[in-house]
């Protein structure tokens, strides 16, 4: 697949938002509300307050009734050029089946997720048929999704759903995309203007795999943490009792990061100030835990420890912490 810029078709690309949860519906908002062409893909409740409604979306002291398309058939919706997947990782293949009407040859598909992405090896040179065998073990993401129109990203917003197509998002949203072949596009380009003209802070990456990092140790360091503590960012980094364990657990990541050649711009002090200043954000794997639903362990945690492994590289106080949270979350289904 070409890498054209999305402006040789046309000046104001179809978007599509599949997944309507706290994301989801916070992206959709945004670019709706800043007057861009965006369908949404939701089910159930989420479908018919939407609907009937919009978006709701509470942001930074404001509150915005957004209108936007929204269908819980993809094909109703059609071929797009932009296609944000937007669930957890453990929802996924799910999600893309969905979608799967939406993608076209041309499509972009920027898939919102945490944790290590399934496409983590893809396009890199000697790493031919390698996956992630915790979050594709099948490869059934890397058979419904084509390598070669996945563009990367890495994002840092936080939003809580607060009921069906009510969302809160109050702290600064950062998106940083790259194609996942460590190349620069003008197609990136052009999304990551969009992006901005629609008042979410985006930037281009030609490493895409460096920030990723970042917010893998960030992910590593908080969410399975927060499900046997309760605690928040501020308190897990702030808190005399728990910063030892989470400055455990932040060198080890570190150090699985550089060894996967990965650069982190920011000293362990600087993670750690930053972290407390975002302030009293209760996780999403927090969020997961306290509504009952399944807990993104496999993405954040599990694919960590698998590429730790690979290299044998020992985790111990991310391997315990994770192993607690696992039980945290079969413990409360059973």
């Amino acid at each position: 697949m070409s890498k054209d810029p999305l402006s040789n078709k046309q000046s104001s690309p179809r978007i599509a938002v599949a997944g309507a949860g706290a994301i989801g519906c916070t992206l959709a908002a945004i670019l709706a509300h800043a007057g861009q062409a965006v369908s949404l893909l939701a089910r159930g409740s989420t479908l018919q307050a939407i609907q009937s409604q919009g978006i709701e979306l509470r942001r930074q002291a404001e509150t915005y009734q957004v209108p936007v398309t929204v269908s819980d058939d993809a094909h109703t919706l059609g071929s797009q050029d932009i296609v944000f997947l937007c669930a957890k990782s453990h929802d996924l293949v799910g999600l893309a089946q969905a979608a799967t009407p939406l993608i076209g040859p041309e499509t972009l598909i920027v898939p919102m997720v945490n944790g290590v992405p399934w496409w983590y090896f893809e396009r890199l040179p000697g790493q031919d048929g390698r996956r992630v065998k915790s979050v594709d073990p099948e490869g059934r993401l890397r058979a419904l999704l084509p390598s070669a129109q996945v563009v990367g990203v890495v994002q840092f917003m936080t939003a809580e759903r607060v009921g069906p197509g009510s969302v809160v998002s109050n702290t600064p949203a950062l998106l940083i995309l790259g194609e996942i072949d460590h190349t620069e596009s003008q197609r990136v380009q052009d999304i990551v203007d969009v992006l901005n003209a629609s008042g979410i802070e985006s930037r281009h990456s030609a490493q895409i795999r460096d920030p990723l990092w970042m917010k893998i140790i960030a992910n590593l360091t908080t969410n399975p943490l927060s499900v046997i503590t309760g605690a928040t960012l501020n308190t897990m980094y702030g808190d005399p009792r728990l910063l030892p364990i989470t400055r455990k657990i932040l060198f080890e990541g570190l150090t699985l990061a550089a060894a996967h050649g990965a650069r982190i711009p920011l000293d362990p002090d600087t993670i750690i100030k930053e972290t407390i200043a975002m302030g009293a954000v209760r996780t999403s794997m927090l969020q997961d835990y306290e509504h009952g639903n399944p807990l993104e362990l496999a993405a954040i945690g599990d694919a960590v420890l698998e590429l730790a492994d690979a290299i044998h590289l020992p985790m111990p106080t991310a391997r315990d912490v994770i192993a607690m949270a696992h039980y945290r979350g079969t413990s409360q289904r059973r």
